[in-house]
């Protein structure tokens, strides 16, 4: 007679042996197109291009010669397909294709001018229903057609993606992200996305087709209605309290065309809200901090009372881009500093009682009082310039 515990144990085996079973469902590398960013236009008979970059797998060896041109052959491909949905375009690329369009890679999507003035609110129901596509991929506007910015030949990354990606990295902070986004939209504001160009370099022998990054593409609601440029993106920037170093150039004396450069190396902003009457007011505190990069002006740096002028005109340049951001923003009547949720904060009960339903118009008539404490912490490793007469 069997033993009851050996008899557990005979009748476990089949058990295990199921648990041993393979990977029947596995997908193997080869099967896969890693797609490296993607573009979403709209043609003029109102259908939807969809755009991918693809990387070649025969040409993913090491590279000769350095960046994206300079090894005689591209080693990825770009291949569009137009549709009357997003899903149509994708499925008549995919029937072409030996390999599984494959999303998790993705890191940027870039959107078409044109249909990024009709409305972007479509692409928030193709991008999140797919599991393979992250919400933290960047949203970008080009300007013209996406497909033409997927179409640059940079020299210093191998894929235009690369530069796509590292361009908005640089000014993420922002938060130009899918998630970023749509968090946004669905709160009924008004967001900013990274604004970026196809652009010829400068070169006398063998110009480049590069990527130049000119500012934030301003909307209201979910269409594109405007662009944050220069001095509009820096008063941005203040205005969200994401400030990164940029460069301030300006002449420092009256009838002095020649000019000093500082560069903002941090700030921070504060803002005060306040009601009077039917009235909105915003109280800007900024605290800036620079370092001198250049002085054409041959100013004595080392003298106090020249520091403290440089200083002053400084905060005035800052205050003149914090003032371009705002103009702009009433003129077009969006919120892209999200002015109405620091007013909601600090207000909430007169926000829900009246100010809400009449947002537009009571931003347009806000008052803004701007004040900036600048202060300049470097110069360099000299003062003057070196061959001047006293160094």
């Amino acid at each position: 007679m069997v033993h009851p515990k050996r008899l557990c144990q005979l009748l476990s085996l089949p058990l295990l042996l199921v648990c041993l079973t393979g990977c029947w469902d596995r997908t193997e590398t080869n099967d896969i197109a890693f797609v490296l960013t993607s573009a979403v236009d709209l043609e003029d008979d109102g259908k939807y291009r969809v755009s991918y970059m693809l990387p070649l797998p025969g040409s993913m060896g090491g590279a000769s010669g350095g960046g994206g041109g300079t090894a005689g052959g591209k080693s990825y491909y770009i291949d569009s397909d137009v549709g009357a949905t997003f899903h149509e375009a994708n499925t008549r690329l995919q029937m072409r294709m030996s390999r599984r369009l494959f999303l998790s890679h993705r890191r940027t999507i870039v959107i078409g001018e044109k249909l990024a003035k009709k409305g972007i609110s479509v692409i928030f129901d193709t991008v999140p229903r797919s599991p393979e596509s992250r919400m933290t991929s960047f949203l970008v506007i080009s300007k013209g057609k996406g497909y033409d910015l997927l179409n640059t030949e940079p020299k210093f990354e191998r894929f235009p993606a690369e530069v796509i990606r590292e361009l908005t990295k640089s000014r993420q902070s922002l938060g130009t992200s899918t998630k970023d986004i749509g968090i946004t939209l669905s709160f009924n504001s008004d967001p900013i996305l990274t604004y970026l160009e196809p652009k010829q370099s400068q070169a006398s022998k063998e110009p480049s087709h590069e990527i130049q990054m000119i500012g934030y593409g301003q909307f209201k609601g979910d269409r594109l209605v405007g662009i944050y440029k220069d001095h509009e993106a820096e008063g941005l920037m203040w205005l969200r309290n994401h400030v990164k170093e940029y460069l301030v150039s300006f002449p420092p004396e009256e009838g002095n065309a020649n000019r000093i450069s500082i560069t903002v190396t941090k700030g921070q902003t504060q803002i005060k809200p306040s009601l009077q009457q039917d009235k909105v007011i915003f109280d800007i505190l900024v605290d800036a901090s620079g370092s001198v990069q250049e002085d054409l002006s041959n100013l004595d740096l080392n003298k106090a009372k020249v520091m403290r002028k440089v200083e002053k005109q400084l905060a005035e340049q800052i205050i003149k881009s914090i003032q371009a951001a705002v103009k702009q923003m009433q003129k077009e009547g969006t919120d892209s500093a999200h002015l109405g949720l620091t007013l909601w904060r600090s207000h909430p009960y007169e926000w829900n009682n009246g100010i809400e339903a009449k947002w537009e118009a009571y931003f347009k008539n806000a008052e803004f009082r701007i004040h900036v404490s600048a202060s300049i912490e470097e110069t360099g490793l000299i003062n003057k310039n070196v061959i001047k007469e006293g160094m």
